[in-house]
């Protein structure tokens, strides 16, 4: 999938309204993000540049494929340590914004201008805080599969039951959702005599494109 000029130009315009010490280029299938990303306070950097109270070297990397395929971010000036404690992927040293699905599945819109002033930028407001106060000012959720699994039991509203998650993320994937259906909570009755409208709501909620996106994520891997 190739950039389109309506999206680069888009990024182009975030970045110069708010990180304007980011470049911004376009190699092969990428938009490449380079520079001083700066960390401000409510009023943004260009407003009011006294707010600017902290700044990484950063380098990322975004597809044509946004929203739904995450930017991969990556702090450059070694000054965040490489470890899921730090909220870093150790094997690939990319930043992990948080959860994305519930980032698509909450936010007001999904412009490039929301993600820098949103996820991109609470993750450097984070990284700032926990060096000075040694905790986390948003909280935080578990590593890995376990956090995964937090923030999709959120988003559907169940308790935190990898099967039962799964179920539901299985069935809200399919295009059409049939009443006579088991219910994914468990109980072995028909979708239409349990948890139906539950199911309903969270169809106007979760998309079938997320939601197979969400169910692969958690899926065990298939061994050939």
């Amino acid at each position: 999938m190739t950039i389109t000029e309506e999206f680069y130009s888009e990024v182009q315009q975030a970045v110069a309204e708010h990180q304007p010490e980011l470049s911004v280029a376009r190699i092969d299938r990428l938009i490449i993000l380079e520079g001083r990303f700066l960390v401000y306070g409510k009023d943004g950097p260009t407003d009011t540049p006294n707010g600017v109270f902290d700044s990484y070297q950063i380098k990322a990397g975004v597809t044509a494929g946004f929203p739904i395929e995450e930017p991969a971010v990556f702090e450059e000036g070694g000054r965040i340590p490489r470890t899921a404690d730090r909220h870093v992927f150790p094997k690939d040293g990319n930043c992990c914004l948080g959860v994305w699905e519930e980032w698509l599945l909450t936010a007001s819109d999904h412009r490039f201008a929301t993600l820098l002033t949103g996820p991109m930028h609470d993750y450097f407001v984070s990284q700032t805080y926990y060096e000075t106060h040694g905790v986390w000012p948003f909280g935080e959720r578990a590593h890995g599969k376990l956090g995964v699994l937090e923030a999709y039991g959120d988003l559907l509203g169940i308790a935190l039951d990898e099967k039962t998650i799964s179920e539901y993320l299985k069935l809200l994937s399919h295009q059409a959702i049939k009443g006579h259906a088991l219910c994914p909570c468990g109980s072995g009755l028909r979708l239409r005599k349990c948890h139906g409208k539950d199911l309903d709501h969270l169809r106007r909620k979760i998309p079938p494109a997320i939601a197979t996106k969400m169910y692969r994520s958690i899926a065990p891997t298939k061994k050939s």
